[in-house]
């Protein structure tokens, strides 16, 4: 009976919370803005890449691509794909220095570069709808706010990324108390990385990336930062407006996640055994109905695939019944980041070492 409690207030909170993600609004007048794209070994992405902004950016906004020193041809891909397109700047990229985080330092050089009086920051491997950037202007007017940002629709192909990729929207879902979105405590601080839309005027006031220039979670970081000095923050559904391709293969989900996972809670061993027990216990309802089928059972395991429905059918996404492999694999994956920092390894990405 407790788990079914359990359970069915893990769906009510779900489906109360959801109700509370505000779409995208309709979209308005778009100001000058800079879009900054940092890219690093992504050649991959490159043709995609161009050729989808080169279709979706509208009138007052110009791509200042930061090529930060890859090893692979992205440079010379980003070169032709770009050709004589007087909308694209790409800045090469300069050492980087010992106390900053690799993306955090892109981002700051491409804020520096850049005069407009908004700022874009989007991720490599992002596709855009041609009404996305008027859409998150016009959201930014009717939330009052300087920094917004929000998770995409995540296509994936690899068997990892379709269990893990998806629990960021549930993460958000389950746990941030989207009616206090708006709160301007740094403990309500949720953020995309993927598309962060903000104010300059305010990005300067609270010091920008240089404030935050280790962090491997910049996302959370420079929205904790914007709390701190009283600014207006808020998260809001993008999807379906932006998607994101984020890793290629089953060793980049893990390994991309693995720097965040923990490092997202503040690595605080005390959050981390929240997640272990609340998630744990969604997989103990999923096991108990298979080992002892009742109606208390039966009910909690739907409770939890409901509420994960909810979820995928608000960010349009997909993998509800992939929802107990999920967590599998979820609490592994926190599980070893929790090990990995206790045993002080360190984390690799891109090619790059963080202690």
């Amino acid at each position: 009976m407790i788990l079914w409690i359990v359970t069915l207030s893990m769906l009510l909170f779900t489906l109360i919370n959801l109700a509370f993600l505000r779409p995208l609004a309709t979209p308005g007048k778009t100001p000058a803005t800079a879009v900054c794209i940092p890219m690093r070994n992504e050649s991959r992405h490159v043709d995609r890449l161009i050729s989808n902004l080169q279709m979706a950016i509208p009138e007052n906004t110009h791509v200042y691509i930061y090529e930060d020193r890859s090893e692979d041809d992205t440079y010379e891909r980003l070169n032709r794909a770009i050709g004589d397109d007087v909308r694209f700047t790409v800045i090469q990229g300069v050492p980087l220095p010992n106390d900053w985080a690799g993306k955090v330092h892109a981002c700051h050089q491409l804020a520096s570069r850049t005069t407009e009086p908004y700022l874009l920051f989007l991720d490599a491997d992002v596709t855009i709808d041609s009404s996305f950037i008027a859409r998150m202007h016009a959201t930014l007017r009717r939330e009052q706010a300087v920094f917004l940002s929000g998770f995409p629709q995540f296509p994936t192909t690899t068997f990892l990324g379709k269990l893990l990729i998806p629990m960021q929207h549930v993460l958000i879902a389950q746990h941030l108390p989207l009616f206090w979105r708006k709160v301007k405590h740094p403990a309500f601080a949720a953020a995309n990385g993927m598309n962060v839309l903000v104010e300059r005027n305010s990005y300067e006031e609270v010091g920008g990336h240089a404030t935050i220039r280790s962090s491997l979670i910049d996302d959370i970081d420079l929205c904790r930062t914007f709390k701190r000095h009283r600014k207006v923050t808020s998260l809001v559904q993008v999807a379906p407006f932006i998607s994101c391709d984020m890793y290629e293969t089953n060793e980049e989900v893990w390994s991309g996640f693995s720097k965040n996972v923990f490092k997202g809670m503040n690595e605080s061993v005390g959050l981390a055994l929240y997640f272990l027990t609340y998630y744990g216990i969604q997989l103990t309802a999923m096991f108990a109905w298979l080992v002892s089928p009742s109606w208390q059972t039966i009910s909690a395991a739907l409770f939890v695939l409901l509420a994960r429905l909810a979820v995928d059918m608000r960010s349009h996404g997909s993998g509800t019944w992939l929802h107990p492999l999920s967590l599998i694999a979820y609490l592994t994956l926190l599980g070893n980041a929790v090990i990995r920092k206790w045993r002080r390894l360190p984390i690799t990405w891109k090619g790059r070492h963080y202690s």
